[in-house]
């Protein structure tokens, strides 16, 4: 990405000071002692902060490291948090679901952007079962995306166990694609658990379903790299593959509920991620679709009334809006 800029910090204060110079935009924190050394990931906290306030940071941290003090400091950041929920290579992983909950909790409260970072097969001992478990629990703690380093690099590449086929790999990596597409890139953390419930299957059975819907479309894992998709272009998959399980339930009823959801928050996203204006069709009012009512989506289609109306998504100044068109 252009303005990007990473590299390891050996002289934090006249790095950061350079940032401004040198064009920098994006942060990417690689240095690992920084993930899990309190300290001295609280000292660069406070020092971009005061030096580079302007630059977005990406932190990867260990969630045993996460408390209040660092999450305090992190509010006067413009950063997105990746914690770790994966073990080392060749060591065993448990997943202290106790713990993560916690700190996710101290994350959404504190109203920051964060996600996780994940594997398969890599870890000592590792299932497919396991990597199931940890989609789902991950998934209902409302993180903004979930990233798996090993879909782009071949040195984390996975190899099969006896606990861990290459068919079991081969389904894993798809699933996690899925992930990355629908959930990450399709900016869906603000209704996927509320459109999921309708269905009533596990997040890992539908990012699997979606894996092959995305086969069956040619836009799987082996063609991620013909071409970067828009949000746009995300979004009608959402739209497409939402309309097939929702149909597939016999859910049908709820599909203007939800397509209303999906794109009106689409499209806010868009404005704030890209600044582009959109204009709507809904069948519900604005209003209802972001408010709390729309988190229980088989009631508010039963208890809130249609009311069909075309809005426009822009900024007033410099804050998202819609008016009625």
């Amino acid at each position: 990405m252009q303005g990007e800029y990473n590299f390891d910090l050996k002289d934090i204060d006249s790095d950061l000071k350079s940032f401004a110079q040198k064009g920098v935009t994006e942060f990417a924190l690689r240095d690992r002692r920084f993930s899990s050394d309190k300290k001295a990931l609280a000292e660069f906290i406070r020092k971009a902060a005061r030096l580079a306030p302007e630059v977005y940071y990406s932190i990867p941290v260990k969630a045993e490291i996460l408390d209040a003090e660092i999450i305090g400091l992190l509010q006067n950041l413009f950063c997105s948090i990746d914690v770790a929920m994966r073990g080392e290579a060749g060591k065993k992983f448990f997943l202290d679901k106790k713990l993560f909950s916690k700190k996710a909790a101290l994350l959404n409260d504190a109203g920051l952007v964060f996600g996780f970072l994940m594997d398969w097969a890599l870890s000592e001992g590792d299932t497919v079962k396991a990597f199931r478990d940890r989609v789902d629990f991950a998934l209902g703690l409302y993180p903004n995306h979930v990233d798996f380093e090993q879909l782009y690099s071949e040195k984390k590449e996975a190899k099969n166990t006896a606990v861990f086929s290459s068919q079991d790999i081969a389904w894993a990596r798809n699933a996690a694609y899925a992930v990355s597409v629908f959930y990450s890139e399709g900016r869906a953390v603000p209704w996927f658990n509320s459109v999921l419930k309708p269905l009533k299957i596990a997040p890992s059975k539908f990012f699997s379903d979606f894996a092959e819907w995305q086969l069956c479309n040619n836009c799987g894992y082996d063609e991620r790299k013909k071409a970067a998709l828009s949000h746009k272009e995300i979004e009608k998959m959402q739209l497409l593959f939402l309309e097939e399980k929702y149909c597939e339930k016999r859910k049908e009823r709820l599909l203007p509920v939800v397509a209303d959801i999906v794109r009106i928050n689409g499209a806010f996203s868009r404005l704030a991620g890209e600044g582009e204006e959109s204009e709507l069709k809904l069948n519900f009012n604005p209003d209802d679709l972001m408010s709390p009512a729309a988190f229980d989506i088989a009631a508010f289609e039963e208890n809130v009334c249609m009311e069909e109306c075309r809005v426009k998504i822009y900024a007033a100044n410099g804050e998202p809006d819609y008016k009625f068109i």
